[in-house]
């Protein structure tokens, strides 16, 4: 529900722009639950989940540069990549149509090629509606650093 106020209380105090339309509520709950199934997917190792979620054309820049799905996958899949936990916080979504973004901070446990990779971290995706359902085409993440 805290995910629903964060996308309603900024209009509550602008008078002259009125309330997202109740389909990019819908559209949002959507994106919302597609982003919290694919964190599920990356702890179980679920190659099938993130097929499915993930665009064929996806790309996620990172601070190692730029990553495809299929690299993605193939880490994922190995244990290359590995979450143990992965919780999703200060989520903000757009939505344009078929087209909409989240964006969003998560706090996870996790290792990359042995390395311990876990913090927070901010990230940008950017998902489009294909066959009645959202797909994950683009992702841009960074590590937050720790506020003093």
């Amino acid at each position: 529900m805290s995910v629903l106020f964060a996308l309603l209380a900024p209009a509550a105090f602008m008078a002259d722009v009125a309330p997202p339309p109740a389909a990019d509520l819908q559209a949002a709950k959507e994106i919302i639950a597609q982003e919290t199934e694919l964190g599920r997917a990356m702890i179980r190792h679920d190659v099938a989940a993130l097929q499915r979620i993930v665009g064929d054309e996806w790309l996620c820049q990172g601070a190692t540069g730029i990553s495809t799905k299929a690299g993605f996958i193939s880490d994922v899949a190995t244990g290359k990549l590995t979450v143990r936990t992965f919780t999703l916080h200060d989520v903000h979504v757009r939505v344009f149509g078929d087209v909409a973004y989240l964006m969003a901070a998560d706090d996870e446990q996790s290792a990359y090629a042995g390395s311990d990779n876990s913090g927070t971290y901010n990230w940008l995706d950017v998902w489009m509606k294909r066959d009645g359902r959202w797909v994950s085409v683009a992702t841009q993440i960074t590590r937050a650093v720790p506020k003093s």
